[in-house]
């Protein structure tokens, strides 16, 4: 039994990035040979298992062949036969296909090192086009380095237009577009993605609401060193002036979270007015806290408040509003000594509010 560190971990070292994760593949070994070393399984297509002590994963090696439509249509032969050379074979990238020995040696018969010397994302082999998700792949990949200046080979640009002109995008689930899209919004250059993606005529298949304009946004957003929510920040600032019902429709087809169709449509409709918070008097104020529904929903307002504040680069805001937000909370109808019920206390607590934040307000603005 051999155990060989391979893919991201290999290349990211080579590439002097921090590793946060570790992948093996093991040769020579069978399951039953794994389970009796303590190894616990977890692959369902492919045998997988999870190191006793350190939780990390290790795969027999393995090849695979397409035998049907979608990500499912592979069949895997995973045996202690299975070289080294062969599982490295069947992965996506040169950059992916490295791996080292425990005592240090690197295995790269695809000529990865080299790609990696002259920043270049280039296919193992053609078998690359088996699997449509790995053109997502490789923009993201493209993303992730750009700031490295890495380019895609132009034999690979050519494999993913063929793919994209067969209709091959159109075997992608929303999970697997919706992950590798948030993988994208995470990296530096999240634009370059998008940008990929509209070079090789994917992008009409898979998000035909984005414009060039959209994703310049996004550009400028993702270069703002935004400190937190970078994911839905990004996603956000690419949909922020998409109208209702084609920000509805794309969030649908990603099947996106009902958190972030929420947020980003609160993005989309107030940004321009929630930027403008020295310009506005007491009741413009109360009536985007109503509007966003900042009473009831205040985890809700509290992530829109964060990202128009990334989106923006304007980092007073936010306290600002939250200040507001906390004066019309606290009015109680106990503090309308009048009275009044029904319409007419609602009436009372809305004066009452206004009140507050117009005393607020302050009076140079």
């Amino acid at each position: 039994m051999d155990v060989y560190l391979v893919g991201g971990a290999v290349r990211d070292s080579l590439l002097g990035l921090s590793v946060t994760e570790n992948d093996y593949v093991v040769v020579g070994a069978t399951e039953q040979e794994m389970l009796n070393a303590g190894y616990r399984t977890v692959g369902k297509d492919f045998p997988v298992f999870l190191h006793p002590e350190t939780q990390e994963e290790y795969a027999l090696a393995r090849t695979e062949r397409k035998t049907s439509p979608g990500h499912t249509g592979f069949v895997c032969h995973a045996s202690p036969e299975v070289t080294l050379e062969e599982d490295l074979l069947r992965r996506d990238l040169t950059i992916n296909a490295i791996a080292r020995s425990d005592s240090g040696e690197l295995i790269d018969p695809l000529g990865g090192q080299a790609d990696i010397a002259c920043r270049s994302l280039k296919h193992v082999s053609s078998a690359f086009i088996e699997d449509p998700l790995r053109v997502l792949r490789v923009a993201r990949f493209y993303s992730r380095f750009y700031h490295l200046g890495f380019t895609v080979h132009s034999d690979t640009t050519a494999l993913i237009v063929k793919m994209v002109n067969e209709g091959q995008i159109a075997e992608l689930t929303a999970e697997r577009i919706h992950g590798e899209l948030n993988k994208a919004l995470h990296t530096k250059d999240p634009a370059a993605f998008f940008d990929y993606l509209r070079l090789v005529g994917a992008h009409e298949f898979l998000w035909p609401e984005i414009t060039n304009d959209d994703i310049e946004n996004l550009r400028k957003v993702s270069s703002t060193n935004i400190p937190s929510l970078q994911i839905e920040t990004c996603f956000a600032g690419l949909t922020m002036n998409l109208d209702n019902a084609l920000l509805t429709n794309l969030c649908q087809r990603l099947k996106c979270s009902n958190s972030r169709t929420e947020t980003s449509g609160l993005v989309a409709k107030f940004l321009a007015k929630w930027v403008l918070l020295s310009e506005l008097d007491a009741e413009e104020i109360i009536s985007l806290l109503q509007q966003t529904d900042a009473l009831r929903k205040r985890a809700r307002f509290d992530a829109f408040n964060a990202i128009c504040a990334n989106i923006s680069n304007n980092k007073t805001l936010p306290a600002r509003w939250c200040q507001f937000l906390d004066l019309i909370a606290n009015v109680r109808a106990s503090d309308i000594d009048t009275g009044e019920t029904g319409p007419a206390l609602g009436k009372a607590i809305r004066e009452t509010r206004i009140k507050r934040v117009k005393a607020a307000i302050p009076v140079n603005k």
